[in-house]
């Protein structure tokens, strides 16, 4: 019989790169730490029809040999962190099933799961407080009405919810204006760079080596390749909104932690223990009968009063007023489970490039140039990589461009059929969309588009524009529906 001829061992040995590798039937699989040793281990013998199976250890020394067997494996944990984009979907799920009985259990299992309710009364306050202003976050940047309906740009934000926070920062900019800024511009060709290189920020991000920062490695690099390597900044007008985003997210989650902190802090516990010893240094006098000295009491009066803030912290002279997301995840006090990727922080956005960083241009330069040889030689991503990396970024302009057309179609056809009062729009759940205003910009006019002559050519084929939609709003859907259509074409045509 062929399992007759099967081995029954494991040979476990190292490699020229210092790994270990095991060899089971032939073949030759990576076996660098524990939990991989014991994946390889487990299929020494057939199931079945041995009852042991052997491992042997071939160029190891007995040190090595001793941790892989002996050591303990690590704990595996699940952290399941509850987004503000998944509470828009969740609001989303209630309204599209009209709230069916089945949805409303669905959602309500969802939250007891230990992983999000910390398996604890405690963690399930925390849950409450954070449901509660992650809401107050979503009616404040409108994807939220007061009855907890989802309306108007939500769909970008529950589509791309894989790209949190991008999705909702993409949001922002679309309310304050700077994509009709960007594509309300005389030059189609120039708008649509711009909007490219906005895209590329938020949902492009890829840092150079650290080698090509170098100018003579630089200016190398870009002499023998069509792509400029390094991204151009972002858009001075696009930074201060996500600046400004930035800051009232940090304040809505600070009062958060502020609230929770101030009316859960005797179930918190004490915040003066080591977290290995648990041994508490907060200097207070062990007994009654050990008088208490001038210093202490003196240390006592003029200490920080903080309620979010760790003391540990404030033992350095912070107070309650954090710098940024970051700043307030990992410093707040014991018991206050913060988890920095559950809050929608723009800072890694808008945060200044360094000389030690740099973006990546990836897509700027193929949507320049079409050329997949550049961005693995001049941009250094891998050559398997590639198209999954433009795969990922066409499927990004293909949910902005589907969310927009729904948007502007809708609000044409109440336009048609005269259904703009308030409420009829309240009743369906969407809002008048309201982009920007009708007006464009300076120069910018029916006529002087394209060098004096607008095109016509667009994704609706020449047809004028609808009546109710504003001439900047199909705009912008002209410009993200011919960067679409120019990346497609240049996309598809490196699969032949």
């Amino acid at each position: 019989m062929p399992r007759q001829r099967h081995r029954s061992s494991v040979v476990i040995r190292p490699s020229l790169q210092h790994s270990w590798y095991a060899s089971n039937y032939g073949t030759e699989v990576n076996c660098s730490h524990l939990v991989q040793y014991r994946q390889c281990a487990g299929r020494a013998g057939r199931r079945g029809y041995d009852l042991l199976g052997k491992v042997v250890f071939y160029g190891l020394s007995m040190d090595r040999v001793q941790r892989l067997t002996l050591s303990r494996l690590p704990s595996l944990g699940v952290n399941f962190p509850v987004t503000s984009t998944l509470i828009l979907r969740l609001f989303n799920l209630l309204e599209g099933s009209d709230y069916a009985p089945m949805a409303i259990k669905s959602i309500q299992k969802l939250f007891r799961l230990p992983r999000i309710s910390l398996g604890s009364e405690e963690g399930k306050h925390q849950l409450l407080h954070h449901l509660r202003f992650t809401i107050d976050y979503l009616r404040r940047t409108r994807l939220l009405d007061e009855k907890g309906r989802p309306f108007n740009l939500s769909g970008i934000v529950a589509q791309l919810y894989y790209t949190e926070p991008s999705n909702l920062a993409l949001v922002a900019l679309l309310r304050n204006g700077v994509l009709h800024g960007i594509c309300c511009q005389p030059s189609m060709i120039q708008a649509k760079r711009n909007f490219v290189i906005l895209m590329s920020h938020l949902f492009g991000r890829r840092y150079l080596p650290g080698s090509y920062l170098k100018d003579e490695n630089l200016r190398e690099t870009i002499k023998k390749s069509p792509s400029i390597v390094i991204l151009p900044p972002l858009r001075k007008d696009a930074k201060r909104v996500l600046e400004e985003q930035d800051r009232e997210i940090l304040r809505i989650f600070t009062t958060y932690a502020f609230t929770y902190g101030s009316k859960h802090g005797h179930e918190l516990g004490p915040d003066t223990r080591l977290p290995l010893t648990n041994r508490d240094i907060s200097g207070a006098p062990r007994s009654l009968c050990e008088p208490a000295g001038s210093f202490y009491d003196s240390l006592k009066e003029t200490a920080i009063q903080v309620v979010a803030r760790s003391l540990f912290v404030a033992n350095s002279g912070h107070d309650d007023h954090f710098d940024n997301v970051l700043d307030l995840a990992r410093t707040t006090r014991h018991g206050l489970n913060l988890n920095q990727y559950a809050i929608p922080s723009f800072s890694h956005i808008v945060s200044p490039t360094d000389s030690q960083f740099a973006l990546n241009a990836y897509i700027l330069d193929f949507f320049t140039h079409g050329q997949v040889r550049p961005l693995a030689v001049a941009n250094a991503i891998r050559r398997g990589d590639v198209w999954f990396l433009l795969q990922d970024f066409s499927l990004t302009l293909m949910s902005v461009r589907g969310v927009l057309e729904n948007l502007i179609m809708r609000k044409a056809r109440a336009a048609i059929e005269d259904e703009e009062d308030d409420d009829n729009v309240d009743e369906s759940g969407l809002a008048e969309l309201n982009l920007s205003d009708d007006e464009m910009i300076e120069g910018d006019n029916e006529d002087d588009m394209e060098g004096g002559k607008r095109s016509t050519k667009s994704w609706s084929g020449g047809r004028a524009r609808p009546r109710g939609v504003s001439e900047g709003d199909w705009r912008v859907l002209e410009v993200v529906e011919e960067v679409l259509q120019e990346f497609q074409e240049k996309f598809k045509a490196m699969w032949a």
